[in-house]
């Protein structure tokens, strides 16, 4: 049976805008209703978590350590790793960290780029993520992506210089297009049909299926605003918005078919085999 990495990258989409805070905290609620969704499907995740989230919303981590999913690290501001330096993104994993750990994650292996944004020209960001103590990274997008992409990457998980896994996101293998089949728009947008015929290609191949949602993705109230990171596009802006009441649904049929994971399960058994998946 193929395995499905489950994962929520907890952000408060607000933070990217310069009058965010004007419009309603939808964080809380929509993270809320994962967590009661995991729960009623016996399943665990991974909450990649920005740091800024976890100060605004102490009970909320505590909330998701009791319930027994496992918390990885999103930065502290949601800055993406390109408008790094070394020396600022180990500063910057490190109060993401500290924050985590003071609200009781006591193991963070886990880190998970900003949009994607560990690129071929980031790779340097490896040894930095090494040095502050992690052991995997979920943070390669191995297509062309109007936002960040490592095409070259591949479609394998590598350890990295042998010093950290990258689980790069599972994209479809349809010649000419490489998109994140199981993962926030692309869950929400592609039809179901074809969702699932390109899983039933990955699980023959014997790959992962990696997913990531966003507290937005299921949020059928957010009020209207222009996302950030979209160049003012109309067009994207309207895909963010887009069969948000599909994704529950989706979600839970991909959880009832495959065997779930946490990332951090699925490095451990990486590191263990030592092999390629």
């Amino acid at each position: 049976m193929a395995k499905l990495l489950l994962s929520v990258d907890l952000e408060d989409v607000r933070d990217g805008l310069s009058d965010g805070h004007r419009y309603t905290d939808r964080v809380v609620i929509n993270t809320d209703r994962y967590l009661e969704m995991f729960r009623n499907w016996n399943v665990r995740a991974t909450f990649f978590v920005v740091g800024k989230v976890a100060y605004r919303h102490p009970e909320l981590i505590d909330r998701i350590i009791k319930e027994g999913h496992e918390i990885g690290c999103h930065s502290s501001t949601h800055q993406h790793v390109v408008q790094h330096t070394p020396q600022s993104l180990e500063a910057d994993l490190r109060r993401n960290r500290d924050i985590l750990k003071k609200l009781g994650a006591t193991e963070i292996q886990g880190f998970r780029a900003p949009t994607f944004s560990l690129i071929a020209s980031a790779s340097w960001a490896y040894q930095v993520l090494a040095d502050t103590g992690f052991t995997y990274s979920s943070s390669v997008l191995p297509a062309h992506n109007p936002l960040y992409g490592w095409p070259e990457f591949g479609q394998q998980c590598k350890k990295i210089n042998g010093l950290i896994w990258e689980i790069p996101m599972t994209v479809c293998p349809v010649p000419g297009l490489r998109v994140p089949i199981a993962g926030g728009i692309y869950l929400r947008v592609l039809p179901f049909w074809f969702l699932r015929f390109m899983i039933k290609i990955i699980q023959n191949r014997n790959r992962i299926i990696t997913t990531y949602c966003h507290p937005y993705d299921i949020d059928t109230e957010q009020e209207r605003f222009m996302h950030p990171d979209l160049d003012e596009n109309q067009f994207y802006n309207w895909l963010m918005y887009l069969n948000r009441d599909s994704l529950p649904n989706r979600l839970k049929q991909l959880c009832d078919t495959y065997s779930v994971l946490s990332y951090g399960q699925y490095a451990t058994r990486l590191e263990s085999s030592n092999k390629h998946y």
